[in-house]
């Protein structure tokens, strides 16, 4: 179990969520509260799972990282609308869009590493038992 502040998807995560704390304060006050708080909350969401997901056993690992997946997905959800709204600018909206693309790639491959890791304590497991 790695410290949270060494691993790269939770460094990124973090400093996306310092971003969205810049871009919120500029939000129109009609959704500033609304809109621009979902997208804080859900970058909280994130990270907290991140931080989960990496204290849990390696074979509990793949659920939690769904999780992770889905909390990212609904945050990325959120960033579109506030881009489709003209809150958040061509240039700044292309920031989030590269960052979101290598945070959906470590997640993927976290994932698949989770799989791999529990297909290979599955098959562990089964070559210890005792043969009848």
């Amino acid at each position: 179990m790695a410290n949270p502040d060494k691993l790269p998807l939770y460094l990124i995560l973090f400093d996306q969520q310092k971003y969205f704390y810049l871009l919120v304060r500029n939000f129109p006050k009609e959704y500033k509260y609304t809109l621009g708080q979902a997208i804080l909350d859900l970058g909280w969401k994130v990270l907290d799972a991140v931080i989960v997901a990496n204290k849990v056993a390696n074979q509990a690992k793949p659920p939690k990282i769904l999780q992770i997946s889905e909390y990212f997905d609904r945050l990325k959800n959120r960033l579109r609308m506030s881009y489709e709204l003209k809150l958040i600018s061509n240039a700044r909206y292309a920031v989030i869009i590269e960052a979101n693309e290598e945070t959906g790639r470590m997640i993927s491959g976290w994932l698949k590493w989770a799989h791999n890791a529990e297909a290979l304590a599955e098959r562990t497991e089964q070559s210890e038992k005792p043969k009848a």
